[in-house]
């Protein structure tokens, strides 16, 4: 990077034959949305966003190519007595903020970079809208954004301010996402990621990818092995590579708990890992190779996210505690069977936090790590569950079953995801059993027992 002259400089300034590569590594640890492109000589030439970057890798820019290769000189900028000047300043940084600049680059009498501006500073009070985000992640693509946790998630993102992009087979139907879309609040995209053109396509002028989408849970998994390996682990495996050539740095991955099937002890991100389904088997093998493609500037995240639980717009009636508040209602008893198994458990709304706190937070603390995501206070062991439901719901009856067909006991440590993200899950087993109670006696889910709650079944005919 080259030191400013005469202030301070909050963008990365590269020179014209500094790598592609490079320009990019040094945004992301930066976290702004553009770098400054001088020549050798320190003139001005321009300023360049990741997503025009990428749009040159798409037609095949080699990243080891200088950036000045594809650096336009822009008219744009300011020279340093225009600074006293009002209506020129105001009349640059008027055009800079239309066509999304937040800075202006200010050069001496021969045109060598000195600093920026923000624009608000030139335009002052009067300065109108402020650009749509600040920041390098601006928009991000969700891929499985309308299933159970992605349509809560896409709802957490926007509330955060940035700028949402689902692609999704909707394979449970599209009423999760029906608002949302409706609004032009988000971007959808309809397709299945085991189509390579489909994931080129979705990945165009995104800043982080967080990929959701797979053939989740054991049930679901035995149903489809096929479709299972070719989901959660081919297309996977194609999608992190798509977006390590696309220089699409920030990737957050979507494993899960199970990962570690049986063990003593709270299990930490280094504990053994002991899958007992194909589903597990899938999800290690698709975090060992989202791992291996980090170079240094591909920085991918693994979030294992605890048994998720409580309402989302597309329901889910196949999670332990929403089965059991579920049976609450339908059948006026919950059933268990075994009972002495642990679980960690994670409301989804929590999970979807961890995710918006990944994007948030340096590149450098977040990636190439992996999270257990969740809280030691909700390990629980099946039987208990059971009772903090029936209390939370006035005493509904307890049936217990002696023996289990599941083979999974476990209880994890989350003590990474606080002192990395500070993140504490907050929801509890008994507000989200009274909620998903509540939703049923007041006819908001006509019929809980029908298909499309249940992944397994694979089918969005029955809402």
């Amino acid at each position: 990077m080259v030191p400013g002259r005469g202030g301070a400089v909050t963008l990365p300034v590269c020179r014209a034959d500094t790598p592609v590569v490079e320009v990019i590594k040094q945004l992301d640890r930066s976290g702004e949305a553009r770098a400054v492109i001088v020549s050798p000589r320190d003139e001005y030439v321009c300023q360049i966003s990741p997503n025009e970057i990428r749009r040159h890798l798409l037609t095949g820019l080699d990243a080891d190519s200088p950036i000045g290769s594809i650096a336009e000189a822009s008219p744009l900028f300011l020279r340093e007595p225009e600074l006293a000047d009002p209506e020129r300043r105001r009349a640059v940084a008027v055009e800079l903020r239309a066509a999304g600049y937040s800075h202006c680059a200010v050069v001496d009498a021969g045109g060598r970079f000195l600093r920026v501006v923000p624009c608000e500073e030139l335009l002052g009070a009067a300065g109108g809208p402020q650009p749509a985000a600040a920041g390098g992640v601006q928009r991000v693509l969700v891929i499985g954004g309308a299933g159970y946790l992605g349509a809560v998630l896409v709802a957490e993102l926007r509330a955060a301010g940035y700028a949402v992009r689902v692609l999704d087979n909707f394979i449970y139907g599209r009423g999760a996402l029906a608002g949302l879309a409706e609004s032009g609040r988000i971007e959808v995209v309809d397709g299945d990621i085991r189509n390579i053109q489909t994931i080129v396509s979705g990945l165009a002028d995104v800043d982080a990818v967080v990929l959701l989408a797979a053939v989740v849970g054991d049930p679901a998994s035995q149903t489809r092995p096929t479709q299972t390996i070719e989901t959660n682990l081919l297309a996977a495996q194609a999608i992190a590579f798509a977006c390590r050539s696309q220089q699409i740095n920030r990737f957050l991955y979507a494993s899960t708990c199970s990962v570690y099937g049986q063990g003593d002890g709270l299990l930490t991100e280094q504990s053994a890992l002991a899958p007992v389904s194909l589903y597990a088997r899938t999800k290690i093998a698709s975090e060992q190779s989202i791992l291996a493609l980090a170079d240094g500037t591909f920085s991918p995240t693994i979030l294992r996210l605890g048994t998720l639980y409580g309402l989302s717009p597309r329901m889910r009636f196949d999670l332990v505690v929403n089965t059991m508040a579920m049976k609450a209602f339908v059948d006026r008893k919950i059933t268990v069977f075994g009972g002495a198994q642990w679980r960690p458990l994670l409301h989804v709304r929590d999970a979807a936090r961890a995710f918006v706190a990944c994007l948030a937070a340096p590149l450098a603390a977040v990636g190439g790590a992996v999270f257990n995501v969740g809280s030691e206070e909700q390990n629980y062991q099946i039987a208990e569950i059971a009772r903090l439901i029936s209390e939370a719901l006035g005493g509904i009856p307890i049936d217990r079953q002696g023996s289990t067909l599941d083979a999974r006991d476990y209880r994890v440590s989350f003590r990474r995801l606080r002192d990395v993200l500070g993140v504490t899950p907050c929801h509890t087993v008994a507000e989200a059993a009274r909620e998903i109670y509540a939703c049923l006696q007041g006819g908001t889910i006509r019929n809980p027992l029908a298909r499309v709650y249940f992944n397994h079944y694979f089918d969005s005919t029955e809402e």
